[in-house]
């Protein structure tokens, strides 16, 4: 059985939460988000029945600078076949990872926007990650996502946005 349908570990998760005046706990060590992501629980609804949400929350400039990485990853191997990640490159690979990095900003071609995934096949509740659109991830923010989410409030900007270097140097023209 999944543990995060169990009415005693919701329960504790309120008494939790409770305890902490949030409506939602951190789940990290440190117990603080760090100024991107935050990985936390909370409970809400899922098909009518309480379950615990295990979350993970993170800017949308961070899904950007993601975005761009896979990608240039995914372009690395055409010069370089035996590229596996850049802990293991050589020096020349992450000249060249950093080269094509900035060749994608500038040609302004990765757009994100904001969304919320749920997954139901997880071990434990049901997992969601969320990607917002915020200068930083704290406690106001998380909040405000839990009470909109569990009230059926949220709204989710569609809009596309890039965080290029290009782009902001040309905003500020």
């Amino acid at each position: 059985m999944n543990e995060g349908f169990n009415p005693e570990k919701i329960a504790a998760l309120k008494e939790q939460c409770k305890q902490a005046k949030k409506s939602f706990i951190y789940v990290t060590d440190e117990q603080q988000p760090d100024e991107d992501s935050a990985y936390f629980q909370f409970v809400g609804k899922h098909d009518g029945k309480e379950v615990i949400f295990d979350a993970f929350i993170y800017t949308l400039r961070a899904e950007y600078e993601m975005a761009v990485f896979d990608l240039a990853e995914q372009r690395i191997k055409e010069k370089f076949p035996n590229y596996t990640n850049y802990d293991e490159a050589t020096e020349e690979q992450q000249d060249y990872l950093d080269l094509l990095i900035d060749e994608i900003e500038s040609e302004d071609e990765v757009g994100v926007s904001e969304f919320v995934n749920i997954e139901e096949a997880v071990d434990f509740g049901i997992g969601i990650d969320i990607c917002l659109n915020v200068d930083e991830i704290n406690d106001e923010v998380i909040e405000k996502f839990v009470r909109e989410f569990n009230d059926g409030t949220l709204e989710l900007d569609d809009s596309v946005y890039s965080f290029s270097y290009a782009a902001e140097e040309g905003d500020e023209e």
